[in-house]
């Protein structure tokens, strides 16, 4: 959002005024209803009633429900690309020294860089259902992942610069394409978001059910209160969670690069 003009801007659309409020209010309440109960409970008179408008005003903002998805996909995809772009522009900023030959400091380095650029993309419960929601509608209906797609290269391309940035800092190259290495990544994250979402959901459950429970993953903080992009800080300070997800992601980033000559 574009505070100063009134205007919000997503993928060449412009919406201005008061109609924001009443188009982001639409939004996350479509946003709450996918992750709560699924995209296809995502019907006109549910998002109208979540969001506490009439149907009138859901047209007089957006030509249908598909309409709407389409610009809450791209408006995800469009946040994650851009807390990376903003990640590297603070290591540029910051302009991270070069690696010295200890290779202790060279995986250091590494790892805090790589603990920053997963802390952008924020991982989370939410954020894993979005995502498989929209792939999974993607997979039954072609012409839906068709409007996606570009959105997803974009958003594959910036994370493969983010990786790319990270293993030439820690004076690595790369042995294979940078789009399997991606790929991989995505996998991996993405599988771990999922595994965070079930332990919180049976650690949910079993509060709720009055059944003691420590699994050592804190509750995630809703990802549309997420903050700014933070100034850097260090893996040190990852949790339990982040931590596996990092150890793994490392292990691929040495399994597909050498040190630069």
């Amino acid at each position: 959002a574009d505070v100063r003009t009134g205007f919000r801007h997503i993928r060449g659309r412009y919406f201005m005024g008061n109609r924001v409020e009443t188009q982001d209010r639409l939004l996350a309440a479509t946003r709450q209803i996918i992750i709560n109960e699924g995209i296809e409970a995502t019907s006109l008179e549910h998002i109208c009633s979540v969001a506490g408008f009439t149907r009138g005003a859901f047209y007089s903002n957006f030509s249908s429900k598909d309409s709407l998805l389409g610009i809450l996909a791209e408006a995800e995809y469009s946040d994650l690309i851009q807390r990376l772009r903003e990640r590297v522009l603070l290591w540029e900023n910051a302009q991270t020294p070069a690696s010295r030959n200890d290779d202790g400091d060279r995986h250091l380095l590494m790892e805090n860089l790589l603990f920053e650029a997963l802390d952008a993309i924020h991982i989370d419960q939410g954020l894993y259902i979005l995502h498989s929601e929209m792939l999974m509608r993607s997979i039954r209906d072609a012409e839906w992942g068709m409007r996606l797609l570009d959105l997803n290269r974009e958003f594959a391309d910036q994370l493969g610069s983010v990786l790319h940035t990270i293993l030439t800092a820690a004076g690595r190259e790369l042995t294979v394409p940078i789009g399997a290495l991606t790929q991989s990544v995505i996998g991996v994250v993405m599988r771990a978001a999922g595994l965070a979402g079930w332990r919180e959901a049976i650690r949910a459950y079993r509060s709720e059910h009055s059944t003691p429970t420590d699994s050592g993953y804190p509750a995630p903080a809703p990802r549309e209160n997420h903050p700014p992009v933070p100034a850097a800080h260090t893996a040190s300070q990852a949790s339990p969670a982040t931590r596996s997800i990092l150890e793994v992601v490392l292990v691929l980033l040495y399994a597909c690069s050498r040190e630069a000559e």
